[in-house]
């Protein structure tokens, strides 16, 4: 953590500020070295809750529970705890009750969990930094672990910077003391504040979950009265076997026998299936668990490539935009690190990579193909959407050349095809389509195996995989535009608007357009997805995922220019403001790397002096593009509400040279600590 402090000298007549960043994790680490971890509090009724949190809390750190507001306050008095995670079911007002934790305890890291249908609600409070995490009832362990995991290095860093601060300026016993005097008072005063929310707190009703009837498919053999064998169920054969694979953590590999394909057949064999359908949901689960600790960890490669392979198999999953934002952020840090060669060198692989792709050269030679380029460009830089944007294109490409070879009867061109699409991310449907025919055929193709395997596979026992039955096609047979249709309707009603690649909406409807473009329902479809992907770009621009609300304008426009051009115009002006307001808001800068023409020193309030409080208050403002300050607000604080009025007055008289790039004046964020200790003051 940074720790900016406010100092003055006390010359006559020469009275100048410093603000001095410095960095040192020291403080966290001999914490986290000593077994000094802070409590977790958990604010809940519910028991499951209250015991996932325990099992998922890192080793050696306690966790306690206070089932309403008023035990609440009573644990922060008492255990000092350094997170809280707030069940929404437990509170009506989740925001206002952060609001008033914070303010009053500023080194407590809030992680909410609430239900799914207040996702939306939950991400906001996130990317505005009113809480730290969320997660999502009924909890995860992995994605619950993960997150304590973080919200406790957190608030190790926020109270090592605050011990930083207070460091020297405590004078022996009394300063204890005063520290001691005051968060006591602040504890009693949060009582009061409680008090207030309380009377707007529901009354928890849920009643336990009564666990789902799991019904195991027979045994092969078994049999029904009478004597007569029963038929197997091939769907909830295939279900066994994807909840084996499960189990195993095999989750997306190896082809053919992973959980997600094996769901993916029981689906196809009953497209009504919730079984399957949720067996689905837990694998992106799974594979987004392994994002976000590829995150945590600073892996930007791996979790890119990871989130791309669960959006891929699941591009409605609820914690994608919270992903997306993040992997933004991240985004953005990253840009500022790297040189600009660097970016040069990326467009240059890009360009290689398409020519390579026009050419035919995917996967050879070595050394000069079009995936040694993209794999070098993603090495450079996991973020640039134009990169990601490339490799879904050509992992299409692959697919479909897998495809082609496959129906040539080139087996071996196939698989390299597959295994180059695998390698490079891809996990859509199209590709597990192309994989199953390949496994199909390689079937065929093996010593012994006679001209009817195919036909004759279906009569295996349950306890097989049953094949999955090859697309019905006549050599020299023109396309089935009704069945075209039909397939645009279904990604549309699926929500795979852009994603998978070779197998969305978009993707069929170009299809269509080549293959019958005088077909009325073509233009009606082509309306319908352009209005939903503005719909979508608008969603993702309100997350703040910039990159991705981009991604789904642009092929807004390429979809239905002529028939949403002024709404697209306008989403394109809005996501160009949006961006610009964004790094306003996210790139701040140290008030010590302006150059400051006027300074005023804050008063130190003489109800603070006469009682002993020191403290310091971190402020954030506006560098306008006269010099003036404006937009200033308080960050932080310690001890609240004693200093911030004085910082806010003095600082709102600070003049700074105006902020210039590219030859133009620009408004300019910054911050400042401004520390008041009796010392300085006398």
């Amino acid at each position: 953590m940074a720790n900016a402090q406010h100092s003055r000298s006390s010359g006559h007549g020469n009275t100048q500020d410093e603000v001095n960043l410095e960095i040192d994790d020291s403080q966290a680490l001999r914490q986290l070295e000593e077994g000094h971890q802070p409590p977790v509090l958990v604010l809940s009724r519910d028991a499951n809750l209250v015991e996932t949190v325990k099992k998922a809390a890192p080793r050696g750190v306690p966790v306690a529970f206070a089932p309403d507001l008023d035990h609440v306050a009573e644990k922060l008095s008492n255990l000092k705890p350094g997170v809280l995670v707030a069940d929404t079911a437990s509170t009506a007002d989740v925001a206002s009750m952060v609001a008033q934790l914070t303010q009053h305890f500023p080194e407590l890291v809030v992680v909410v969990a609430g239900k799914r249908e207040e996702n939306s609600q939950l991400m906001q409070l996130t990317a505005a930094g009113r809480i730290f995490r969320f997660l999502l009832t009924p909890l995860s362990h992995g994605q619950t672990r993960l997150a304590l995991d973080a919200a406790v290095k957190q608030h190790l860093d926020l109270s090592a910077a605050g011990q930083r601060l207070s460091t020297g300026s405590a004078a022996g016993e009394g300063g204890s003391k005063n520290y001691v005097m005051t968060y006591g008072a602040l504890a009693a005063g949060l009582l009061v504040v409680i008090g207030g929310i309380w009377f707007g707190v529901n009354r928890f009703t849920g009643e336990p979950e009564v666990p789902p009837v799991v019904n195991v498919p027979a045994a092969p053999g078994a049999q029904q009265p009478g004597g007569v064998p029963e038929r197997p169920d091939p769907v909830k054969a295939e279900l066994a076997l994807a909840k084996d694979a499960f189990a195993q953590n095999k989750f997306i590999e190896p082809q053919g026998e992973s959980a997600l394909d094996l769901y993916r057949s029981a689906l196809a064999l009953d497209p009504n299936s919730q079984e399957a359908k949720d067996g689905i949901r837990s694998v992106v689960d799974k594979i987004l668990e392994r994002a976000e600790a590829a995150l945590l960890a600073e892996r930007l490669e791996e979790a890119i490539r990871t989130i791309e392979t669960a959006r891929d198999i699941d591009s409605t999953h609820p914690r994608l935009a919270f992903l997306d934002t993040q992997v933004a952020r991240e985004r953005e840090r990253l840009k500022l690190s790297q040189a600009q060669e660097v970016g040069n060198r990326v467009r240059s692989l890009l360009n290689t990579a398409n020519d390579r792709m026009a050419n035919g050269r995917l996967l050879t030679p070595n050394n000069g193909s079009a995936r040694d380029a993209l794999l070098e460009a993603r090495r450079l830089d996991p973020t640039d959407p134009t990169v990601l944007s490339t490799i879904r294109e050509f992992s299409a490409q692959l697919t479909e050349e897998a495809r082609k070879s496959l129906a040539g009867g080139n087996i071996e061109a196939a698989t390299a095809y597959v295994q180059g699409a695998r390698q490079m991310g891809s996990a859509g449907s199209a590709l597990a389509a192309v994989e199953r025919s390949l496994a199909e055929a390689t079937r065929a193709g093996s010593p012994g195996a006679g001209p009817n395997t195919a036909t004759t596979a279906p009569t295996q026992s349950a306890g097989t995989r049953r094949p999955a039955t090859p697309a019905a096609s006549q050599a020299g047979a023109g396309p089935n535009i009704d069945a075209m249709v039909a397939d645009v309707r279904t990604r549309l009603t699926e929500g795979k608007l852009i994603d998978p690649p070779g197998d969305s909406a978009r993707d069929l409807l170009a299809n269509l357009r080549t293959a019958a473009p005088n077909r009325p329902e073509a233009d009606e479809l082509a309306r319908t997805l352009s209005t939903r992907l503005l719909d979508s770009g608008r969603q993702a621009m309100n997350a703040k995922a910039y990159d991705r609300s981009a991604q789904l304008i642009a092929a807004a426009k390429d979809v239905g220019q002529r028939f949403n051009g002024p709404a697209i115009a306008q989403a394109e002006a809005d996501l160009t403001a949006a961006r610009e307001q964004n790094s306003q808001l996210t790139n701040v800068v140290s008030a010590a790397s302006l150059k400051r023409v006027r300074m005023v020193s804050p008063a130190y309030p003489d109800a603070a002096r006469k009682r002993g409080i020191e403290g310091w208050v971190e402020l954030a403002f506006t560098v306008q593009t006269n010099g003036t300050v404006d937009q200033v607000e308080v960050r932080n604080a310690s001890p609240a509400d004693v200093f911030d009025d004085a910082a806010i007055r003095a600082v709102r008289q600070w003049r700074f040279e105006p902020v210039e790039k590219n030859g133009e004046r620009v408004e300019q964020r910054a911050m400042v600590r401004l520390k008041f200790s009796q010392q300085a003051a006398n």
